[in-house]
């Protein structure tokens, strides 16, 4: 039971983070190549926020997992793995919330509102501007950090201090 575990707990954390970079790679080189109101960005801005939605998924099955083997096989009183859950909750996890209000609900309704035809107020564009540009660089500064330093507190079975 422990290895099936593991393998969904690692194969969380790669649906997590591949497909919504990769994603957004695409997104942010068509909103470059063919600007943010091209027909062809609303189209990838569809499959964008299909895929922060399996992102989200992936997380709420990694901390799941996570969870399943922290209690059930008595790595919560681990040292590591506290100091791995205090990064997870401090960090990820309030990135995150904000990602899925943001993304799955905010800013999409915003962008099918404007594939619509209407016209968004200057506070709806700045909605869409945070998101793609000051959240979305705090993220991609914060998360694979925050990563690197779980994966090695999760690999090392070592603290920090």
């Amino acid at each position: 039971m422990y290895a099936a575990l593991k393998v969904l707990h690692l194969g969380s954390l790669i649906m997590w983070l591949g497909p919504a970079i990769g994603s957004w790679l695409v997104l942010r080189y068509m909103q470059q190549q063919e600007g943010e109101l091209s027909p062809a960005t609303a189209k990838v801005y569809r499959v964008f926020f299909w895929t922060i939605t399996l992102e989200h998924i992936a997380l709420c099955t990694l901390l799941l997992s996570g969870a399943a083997m922290a209690f059930h096989y008595g790595f919560i009183a681990m040292p590591w793995l506290q100091q791995k859950l205090w990064l997870v909750l401090l960090l990820i996890v309030p990135l995150e919330i904000v990602d899925i209000w943001l993304g799955n609900w905010k800013v999409k309704k915003l962008t099918e509102k404007r594939s619509r035809g209407a016209t968004l107020s200057q506070r709806e564009q700045a909605m869409i501007s945070f998101y793609h540009k000051g959240f979305t660089n705090l993220a991609l500064i914060t998360l694979p950090l925050t990563v690197l330093v779980t994966m090695w507190l999760a690999v090392s079975k070592q603290t920090l201090w």
